[in-house]
């Protein structure tokens, strides 16, 4: 019996120390690592911040358009015709009454020749009614018969000549030439294209704005046009004119700026991206354009702010971080104007976004600051 009962109290002891061990493994344990992470304090991050500047901006219009010739026409002949002469190379620049095309003329020469001759004798036959009708022995009528004839075949003579001339084709001002379509030999109908002609010094961009920015719009104001093709330059002009109305379906109206173009980099056809100058220059707050997060919900900047709740034992600079929902404007030169929700001053986060939410504690080191994006176009 002592065996059976000392047997049973340590059964009993041991299993009472087990479900200790486990009560203090499953539930105890855990709940004190739990209870020591959540009270431990926030690791800080390092960050890169920069104060938002105030900066005088010009207010612009953007738009995108297509270059178009000041004059542009197709050089095409009146009447039709076998070419004879070239008298110009693709691509070449003209004066006004330089000679392009020549065409065949043989056959109309003939003809003027022969009315010529008809003509010679019709004045001699009415040079001769006219003597006999002044000594009274010719009719009146038969003089005016005469005359008539005469009359039409120098009508004829000059309808000729006004085809022989159609058939020399001529530059109607200075202006440069495309590519060549016809040969000596072909033949060219009337109407038919020979080449392009365009003048394009001074050249227009036509682009469209909305409804709100034309009421900004007026002739005269500045105008700036950069193209993939010149990367590294800009092309000067001003607002021509706009179109007469607004379009129904875009609610978009086409503006033509006229821009310089003495050397005749530009061709019409080019993309242009152009900028307007509307109005005076305005004081802006602007940021990085790194700082500003946007999202369908609203566009938000993380703010560098003092410590709420600093520790009184740390000496340095204890920060946090406040997300601020702003308002963006515009964009330019890699920056971000700021119409509502920041101040000049206001420190805002420019790099380490994904370490950081409201009220994270953060140092700030610049020297991970974002390296600036290349602004080179993209092909």
């Amino acid at each position: 019996m002592r065996r059976m009962f000392y047997f049973l109290l340590v059964t009993v002891l041991l299993g009472g120390l087990a479900g200790v061990i486990a009560w203090w493994s499953f539930y105890a344990l855990p709940a004190v690592i739990a209870q020591s992470i959540q009270s431990a304090p926030a690791p800080v991050q390092t960050v890169s911040a920069e104060e938002a500047k105030s900066e005088n901006w010009q207010p612009e219009i953007a738009g995108i358009g297509t270059l178009t010739a000041s004059e542009g026409i197709d050089i095409a002949p009146q009447v039709g015709g076998v070419v004879t002469e070239t008298l110009f190379e693709s691509g070449a620049s003209v004066k006004k009454g330089d000679k392009l095309v020549q065409l065949d003329t043989a056959t109309d020469e003939a003809d003027l020749k022969n009315l010529q001759v008809q003509l010679a004798n019709a004045e001699e036959e009415l040079n001769r009614k006219q003597k006999i009708f002044d000594r009274g022995f010719a009719a009146r009528a038969d003089l005016d018969n005469l005359r008539t004839a005469r009359d039409q075949l120098l009508a004829s003579i000059e309808r000729t000549q006004a085809q022989i001339a159609q058939k020399s084709v001529y530059a109607p001002w200075d202006g440069k030439l495309g590519l060549r379509s016809i040969s000596v030999g072909s033949y060219v109908a009337p109407g038919q294209k020979v080449v392009w002609l365009q003048k394009v010094d001074p050249i227009y961009a036509d682009f469209d704005v909305t409804e709100e920015d034309y009421g900004r719009i007026a002739d005269g104001l500045k105008v700036t046009a950069r193209f993939n093709a010149w990367p590294d330059a800009q092309f000067q002009g001003t607002v021509a004119t706009t179109d007469s109305r607004m379009s129904e379906s875009s609610r978009m109206i086409t503006v033509r700026a006229k821009l310089n173009n003495p050397d005749g980099r530009l061709l019409p056809g080019m993309y242009a991206n152009v900028l307007v100058e509307a109005g005076a220059p305005q004081e802006v707050v602007t940021v990085p354009q790194t700082a500003v997060t946007f999202t369908l919900y609203g566009d938000n900047v993380f703010v560098v702010v003092p410590d709420k709740k600093p520790d009184p034992n740390n000496k340095d600079e204890q920060l946090e971080i406040e997300r601020r929902f702003v308002k963006a404007g515009s964009m330019r030169n890699g920056r971000v104007q700021i119409t509502e929700g920041l101040k000049p001053g206001d420190r805002v986060v420019t790099a380490g976004h994904n370490k950081i939410d409201q009220g994270a504690k953060v140092r700030i080191d610049n020297s991970v600051a974002l390296r600036a994006a290349d602004s080179a176009t993209i092909q």
